[in-house]
């Protein structure tokens, strides 16, 4: 519990801090209003642009998209030792919509939750704008940067111009600058982080030779996940070559010194066992180079680095922890209690239409989800009066809703500490997302005059101290289920230290690339290395889990037989067409359920007769469908969703990338990642590897689009559970519990028989029981 209690205290300070001059006071229960700005905002400091090097920030165009009424992002950066010394400024290069409102639309800025300023967001061309970093805020090792957006629309007060409003952030020309970068060179892990970063990914380069050893490639997959767990690198790019280049990235050789000297011939210089680190500022390019002069000595010298790896980013502010914590996903343990402030929720009030924030958190890779339980989201809010009849507050586990709380009822009100219960079958091994949606029109936005529009009331206002509270659930292993093995399990339990066979067509360097860049996401989010032994030959065996990358081709032809998977295209699916149809109402009426169009509409019967046998049509077919979904449940019927043991998948066509896992023998789950080729494999790995996509991974088979859209996804019927943990009779009793509520056949067969029992038992001691004349 301290370190969840330290994780509250750093957010209050951001919220203490940051929003002294937005933050209201509360008025009693009837709601809240705004106090008066405690003081002016300051202008952010625009200068012409200069030639200094710039750190960018690790993250893509997505994630600088700051879209809507508000938004909140928060990332960690790394500061040397060396660059204290000299002058820091951030840079952000920016764009606007043109709807957005200048005279009220501000982006603000909080380094290690200190004010750092804020900026009017102005529409037009894109612009770029220089914030002095004070002395004394920044402090070697990880720092936090958050940023505060909030956009109001020039003369639109509907739900849907909310979407209208936007600010792209240009993450190739922001992010910081230090004056005594240039020139300079660093021989340390924390110099050779700074490097890597192209268009918001860590662009690693492993260098086999042509005479490396299968070996060599085990030792460098371990290194990557290594390097992943040191750096927390949530999206590396990895690619494998066969001699150094001179690219921008970080440049990884691991081997012994006759394998380092071949690879790199003269430019090896003097070797000694260890990790050597150098860095080239004007070419963008730092190396990493792993050896020893045995096989034995270098195995160490890696073990050395896993280990070292948890401690590195420790280093730094408090904040900036927080900030790698939250974008990873803290853990939460069974029967905890976390506040959503600790989970990087940044509550402040909310003066739009249309509220949309999330928080992210992750589960062990042995968490045993069905509906057997329940967590707690405890919810405290304040909101308006005058909002909508309809308004409301959804809450999304996983893009499920769970929970809707309706706002509307004319007048201001305060939630407090309402529970609402999220079953534990809408959690997931690894990461959650919880997010909260809220409708918050109001009768006065239909008239939208210069009032409504500079209205400086707040409409809603969730608090940090809403809280989420985790049960107590089962903790047991489970086979198939691609979220396990996303969350680092791919060996069903089996022993630690033992390697997971890793299958790869011929050994190619594309599809080791993509088998590195999966392997090191998961263990950014584990926290563990998985050891591998890699082969190009498919095993014959069924005794063992494997973990199996490449295309279509190559890999189709082992798992058709195999793991009755098959990746020749289906022909009646073949038109991607069909998959990528645009949805034809607003993203407002698809998330609030907004009226019909008037086409969609069905006629108003003539009279009362027609009205009966109306009613009675829609009554029949809803009792029909509620009785196949029952049957479907309970296996009396097929399911589409739902792959069986022995049964055959088919690819669809429109296929680019497809994840599956599939048991073929006792505790063998094999894992397969393949793609129409290795172009396309690489780039629909990388694609996957964003959070919003990898969270949804799950199931026994999911296809993918190359842009890592979901195609369809397949549950599995039935899974296998292995211990993780020694049996404790609580622990037993969830997992039966849980189990029986994934088995809803055998669950209604032992209730059946259970009922069937007590009638027989009780007739046999009423019978025996009775007195004889």
């Amino acid at each position: 519990m301290t370190f969840h209690r330290a994780g509250l205290l750093t957010t209050s300070a951001l919220l203490l801090v940051g929003m002294a001059a937005t933050t209201s006071s509360a008025a009693g229960d009837a709601g809240f209003v705004l106090a008066p700005k405690a003081k002016p905002e300051t202008a952010a400091k625009q200068t012409p642009e200069d030639n200094r090097q710039l750190r960018r920030l690790m993250a893509d165009r997505n994630d600088l998209f700051l879209g809507g009424e508000i938004a909140n992002r928060e990332f960690a950066f790394l500061v040397l030792p060396s660059e204290m010394t000299g002058n820091a400024k951030l840079v952000l290069d920016l764009q606007s919509a043109i709807s957005v409102a200048p005279e009220r639309s501000t982006l603000r800025l909080f380094v290690n939750d200190q004010d750092l300023g804020s900026v009017p967001l102005t529409s037009g061309a894109s612009r770029r704008v220089e914030i002095e970093i004070p002395k004394g805020r920044l402090q070697p090792g990880y720092n936090s940067l958050v940023m505060l957006a909030d956009q109001f629309h020039r003369v639109d007060c509907s739900l849907d111009a909310t979407y209208e409003l936007w600010t792209q952030i240009n993450p190739a020309n922001s992010g910081l600058s230090f004056s005594r970068r240039t020139g300079e060179a660093g021989s340390d892990l924390s110099s050779l982080l700074t490097f890597g970063n192209v268009n918001g990914r860590t662009a690693i380069r492993t260098i086999v030779p042509k005479t490396g050893t299968t070996n060599d490639i085990d030792r460098t997959m371990a290194m990557v996940q290594a390097l992943a767990i040191a750096g927390q690198l949530d999206r590396p790019a990895v690619t494998v070559a066969e001699q150094p280049e001179a690219n921008p990235g970080i440049e990884m050789l691991v081997g012994t010194f006759g394998t380092v000297r071949q690879a790199l011939g003269n430019a090896a210089g003097e070797l000694s066992e260890g990790i050597r680190v150098s860095t080239d500022p004007e070419t963008g390019k730092a190396q990493l180079i792993a050896t020893a002069r045995t096989d034995e000595d270098l195995n160490q010298v890696i073990s050395r680095f896993e280990t070292d790896s948890h401690q590195h980013y420790m280093d730094g502010t408090s904040q900036g922890r927080r900030a790698m914590d939250n974008r990873r996903g803290r853990l939460l343990e069974p029967a905890s209690r976390t506040a959503l402030s600790t989970l990087g929720f940044i509550s402040r009030p909310f003066l739009g239409r249309h509220y949309d924030q999330s928080i992210a958190f992750n589960l062990p890779a042995d968490f045993y989800p069905g509906d057997y339980g329940a967590a707690t989201l405890n919810l405290n809010a304040d909101y308006a009066a005058g909002l909508s009849p309809n308004a409301k507050l959804i809450v999304k586990a996983n893009e499920e809703t769970i929970a809707s709380v309706h706002l509307g009822d004319g007048k201001s009100g305060r939630i407090t500490n309402q529970h609402l219960p999220i079953p534990l079958n809408k959690l997931r091994p690894g990461k959650n997302i919880i997010r909260f949606e809220a409708d918050l029109t109001a009768s006065a936005d239909a008239a939208c005059d210069a009032q409504t529009l500079t209205s400086s009331t707040p409409r809603l206002h969730v608090k940090a101290d809403s809280s989420l509270d985790m049960p107590v659930f089962a903790e047991v292993g489970h086979s198939p289920d691609l979220a396990v093995a996303m969350a680092g399990d791919f060996k069903a339990g089996a022993n630690g230290n033992e390697p997971v066979p890793l299958y790869v067509e011929n050994l190619r360097p594309a599809s080791l690339g993509a088998a590195a860049t999966l392997l090191a996401r998961t263990a950014y989010l584990s926290g563990h290395v998985t050891p591998v032994s890699t082969t190009g030959q498919w095993p014959l065996q069924r005794d063992g889990a494997l973990l199996a990358v490449g295309t279509f081709a190559g890999v189709g032809r082992h798992s058709q037989t195999d793991m009755l998977l098959d990746l020749s295209p289906s022909m009646d699916m073949s038109s991607p067409a069909a998959s990528k149809q645009p949805s034809t109402q607003s993203p407002a009426s698809l998330t609030f359920g907004g009226e019909q169009p008037d086409a969609a509409r069905p006629a108003e019967p003539e009279n009362r007769v027609e009205a009966y046998i109306a009613w009675a049509k829609g009554f029949g077919m809803s009792v029909v469908d509620r009785l196949h979904v029952q049957a479907e449940m309970l296996n009396l019927v097929p399911n589409p969703q739902v792959l069986a043991a022995d049964q055959a998948y088919q690819m669809p066509g429109n296929a680019d990338l497809v994840v599956a896992q599939r048991l073929v023998a006792d505790r063998s789950p094999w894992t397969v990642i393949a793609a129409r080729d290795e172009a396309v494999l690489q780039e629909s790995v990388n694609a996957i590897s964003q959070s919003q996509v990898w969270s949804g991974i799950g199931g026994t088979v999911q296809a993918f689009e190359r842009s890592g859209k979901p195609i369809e996804r397949k549950e599995a019927q039935h899974q296998e559970l292995y211990e993780t943990k020694p049996l404790s009779l609580k622990n037993g009793r969830l997992i039966l519990a849980g189990w029986f509520a994934n088995n809803s056949l055998q669950f209604t067969i032992a209730q059946i028989a259970a009922a069937m029992f007590l009638g027989m038992s009780t007739f046999v001691v009423l019978r025996r029981g009775r007195r004889k004349p």
